[in-house]
């Protein structure tokens, strides 16, 4: 049996891109039910005390005199950090020169990002500080992987609950790093620069200016949560910039500070409002050097089971209209006991 990572591109169909990955069948998977929450955490490797059981992290955020400090493991483990970055154990990705053969290849980045030393999301997301030191790692990491000039696009997912595709229940994110933009960044980028040349501004920064769009949850002084116009599931929400710019690596602390409280609120939000749903995530940035595209973040609960229909045609039946999930949200935002 071959360990082999291999890409492949279906010859018919240019938008479909595999990673042959055989070796993360092997992944541990450790997400189990609330009454197991306290034996889970004697058994998650992403725990605290248990940093012998991953990769040297590539960077590990401390917190230290009230100042933040970045480090990178080689030979021992660093203790006490509040965010850890390590390749993932089991890879759809490697940085090794020799698997790189052209421009669409194998070659890259795939790292975990545990986002806190807490094992309970819920109590991690109550906190926004933690939310933030996430963010700044997230932002450092990011800019030391777009420095390899063989990495044109940095990926960013989070997967919570089984549903979702998380094999582990402790907060993570995942990051993959491609030597190519994947289609989909390509067709949003090309849609941005479409709608920027007949209406002369960027479709993202519209929905932050427009004021009484009935799919807007909240706004801050730097984003703007709204349900998805056109969802591929119910209740589906977008966090948009207001600052026009192509990856989070060009978003200051401030704005940083600001995104903590917007992404705990609105977590927070879609179990207040759907109960202990799995979701994903996913920070959509765009390629390296591109002045286009407006980075945001996509956040999708598990609500509907897609079948074929949607499978086949890349057409989605969503049941909840995103006016009435704006509307549901925005009820439950009052009776939501975190508040930004």
């Amino acid at each position: 049996m071959t360990s082999k990572i291999e890409l492949r591109i279906c010859s018919f169909d240019k938008l479909r891109i595999s990673i042959i990955a055989p070796a993360r069948r092997k992944r541990p998977k450790i997400v189990i039910g609330v009454e197991e929450r306290e034996k889970a955490e004697v058994i998650c490797p992403f725990c605290p005390g248990r940093e012998e059981e991953t990769p040297p992290a590539t960077l590990v955020l401390l917190v230290k005199n009230g100042k933040l400090l970045f480090e990178r493991e080689h030979n021992g483990r660093i203790k006490n950090w509040v965010v850890r970055v390590f390749p993932n154990k089991y890879p759809a990705l490697v940085n090794k020169a020799e698997i790189m053969s052209d421009e669409f290849s194998a070659y890259g980045y795939h790292e975990v990002l545990v986002e806190t030393p807490i094992h309970s999301e819920e109590k991690y997301l109550l906190n926004p500080v933690n939310v933030y030191h996430m963010l700044i790692a997230l932002r450092r990491r990011v800019e030391e992987i777009m420095k390899d000039p063989r990495i044109k696009h940095v990926s960013i997912i989070k997967n919570a609950g089984l549903r979702a595709g998380a094999s582990i229940g402790h907060p993570h994110l995942q990051i993959f790093a491609n030597t190519f933009t994947p289609p989909i960044i390509s067709a949003e980028e090309y849609a941005m620069k479409e709608y920027f040349e007949k209406h002369r501004v960027c479709p993202l920064c519209e929905i932050f200016s427009n004021s009484k769009s009935p799919r807007t949850v909240f706004t801050t002084g730097f984003f703007k949560v709204e349900t998805a116009y056109a969802p591929k599931q119910s209740y589906e929400l977008l966090i948009v910039p207001k600052k026009h710019a192509c990856s989070i690596t060009n978003a200051s602390n401030e704005e940083l500070k600001d995104l903590a409280n917007v992404l705990s609120k609105t977590l927070l939000l879609i179990r207040k409002t759907l109960g202990n749903i799995d979701y994903n995530y996913w920070f959509h940035l765009g390629p390296k050097g591109d002045s286009i595209y407006h980075w945001h973040i996509e956040i999708q609960p598990i609500i509907e089971t897609w079948g074929g229909y949607e499978k086949a045609s890349g057409i989605y039946i969503v049941t909840v209209p995103p006016e009435d999930a704006a509307k549901e949200f925005k009820e439950n935002m009052q009776k939501l006991y975190y508040q930004v």
